[in-house]
Order: C-alpha cells, then sequence, then structure tokens
C-alpha cells in the first residue's frame, strides 16, 4: 500500500491509498479529519480511518485530492 508519512513516524501522521475491486480507499492517520470529509462526500463510505470511493467517481476523487493537500499543511510539521 503506497504511504505517505507527515513526519518521520507513522504515528506523526500519514495518507495512504489501497485498492479493491469495486473502489479504492484513501485511508488517513487522523479520524477526526476522515469524519468531517465524510460528511462532505455523501457519494462515498467512510471505512475505518479511510474514504471508499467507487471508481469513476471523479467528483469525489477530486474533492478528496484538495483534502489530501489541506490534511498535509495542517499534520506536516516544518
Amino acid at each position: 500500500m503506497p504511504m505517505w508519512l507527515v513526519g518521520k513516524k507513522m504515528n506523526e501522521g500519514y495518507v495512504a491509498i489501497s485498492a479493491a475491486k469495486n473502489h479504492f480507499s484513501i485511508h488517513f492517520s487522523h479520524e477526526e479529519f476522515v469524519n468531517r470529509l465524510a460528511e462532505s462526500l455523501p457519494a462515498c463510505k467512510k471505512g475505518k480511518r479511510c474514504i471508499n470511493i467507487k471508481y469513476g467517481n471523479e467528483q469525489s476523487l477530486g474533492a478528496v485530492k484538495e483534502r489530501i493537500c489541506n490534511f498535509l499543511k495542517l499534520y506536516c510539521q516544518n
């Protein structure tokens, strides 16, 4: 599973991607962030610390891409 760390260790934060048969998932290390994101994406299902996006759902994918940038800005430690 491809993963990007926010800090030097996984417990400092991460974003990851995984694939399934009918959807792919974007995983975040912060549950509160996932909860807020899920509220804004009614077409997507929420898993444990992840958002499940059906293949072909370009609108939700675009929204999640923007949120990934926000997540990294919020949780990145310079």
